[in-house]
């Protein structure tokens, strides 16, 4: 194992110029700074931050996102900054465009930082990877992230009951037969969703929820989807899609066929974006507190700084409501 004294050594310097450059002194050369960076990089010398409990903050708070596309992180990202702002702390944003390899570097760069905390979005490398932010006492939270095998706080959606009330809706609007785009299997999620969907097909046995083959979170997976799936005669009556992107490339898809929403078909989405009271017709959609979710991560990491005391675990799950507009219409059963 690779130690502060072979990063010495290496460097040609004192362990208390390593210690500093570790540490983000000042009263270190430049020139030395470089060799001792250089010699941890080259040892792969990896530096534990010494415990937060009894020091003084920073007042920096580290965030990773898979990315910035659409609203969904916008969103959450709007709450934790001004969660963040609002209790006198900054904050640092990485990309993680995705990528578990990329997640991987930046959880790294803020272990090695000086952050206060870390708020980790929807991660999909081994959850694992945190528990040196755990044995270090660096205080992470999952957003957006169920964890189970490691102990930290975590705010998520109630996906499960949010995809079980989208389908009791369209039941209860008459609708037996529906035609659900998923997003990709890969994000919890979708996998929540599919839960929630099969969870009420057991207990109503009438309804009939057709998947299709096509998955995906884009405009144009919804697309796709409808040029695949359906063709006259139609043989469902509803659909529900993955989010509010996908509806909207469903019904252009459906507009190119000449099918009218909601008078021929009834189309559903899940978010209750920006844009769903704008679309023709408005979207009717299942809405997810992001905003409220950021904020109240941020708050738990806050708290936990704060308070230095090792308190219960918390896994905070936040309903979600139908928002209710012209995109279903009920039909006779």
């Amino acid at each position: 194992m690779v130690t502060i004294k072979d990063v010495a050594k290496e460097a040609e310097v004192s362990i208390a110029t390593v210690s500093r450059v570790i540490n983000g002194s000042t009263q270190v050369s430049e020139e030395k700074r470089k060799r001792v960076l250089k010699a941890m990089q080259k040892l792969g010398y990896k530096p534990r931050p010494f415990s937060r409990k009894n020091s003084k903050l920073f007042g920096t708070i580290g965030v990773v996102v898979p990315n910035l596309r659409a609203y969904h992180y916008p969103n959450i990202l709007t709450g934790i900054y001004e969660k963040a702002f609002s209790k006198g702390y900054d904050v640092m944003v990485a990309l993680a465009r995705d990528k578990p390899v990329r997640e991987k570097e930046i959880l790294d760069e803020y272990f090695n930082r000086k952050v206060d905390g870390v708020l980790v979005c929807t991660l999909k490398c081994d959850e694992h990877f945190m528990q040196k932010f755990i044995d270090s006492g660096i205080p992470i939270v999952g957003v957006d992230y169920p964890v189970e095998e490691v102990h930290i706080d975590s705010v998520n959606i109630d996906n499960v009951m949010g995809a079980y009330a989208a389908i009791r809706y369209l039941h209860n609007k008459g609708h037996r037969k529906v035609f659900y785009i998923p997003g990709t299997q890969n994000v919890y999620a979708s996998r929540d969703r599919k839960k929630g969907i099969l969870k009420y097909l057991r207990r109503h046995k009438e309804v009939e929820v057709f998947m299709s083959k096509i998955t995906g979170f884009e405009p144009e997976d919804g697309y796709k989807a409808i040029l695949e799936h359906i063709t006259p005669p139609i043989k469902v009556t509803a659909i529900f899609c993955a989010n509010d992107y996908v509806a909207l490339g469903a019904i252009k898809a459906l507009n190119e066929l000449g099918i009218k929403v909601p008078e021929d078909i009834s189309i559903m989405g899940f978010d209750d974006s920006p844009f769903a009271s704008f679309m023709i017709p408005a979207l009717t959609t299942v809405c997810q507190p992001r905003e409220e979710m950021g904020a109240l991560a941020t708050q738990l990491l806050i708290e936990r700084l704060e308070s230095g005391k090792h308190t219960i675990y918390r896994n905070v799950v936040l309903p979600t409501k139908i928002v209710e507009r012209e995109s279903v219409r009920t039909v006779e059963r």
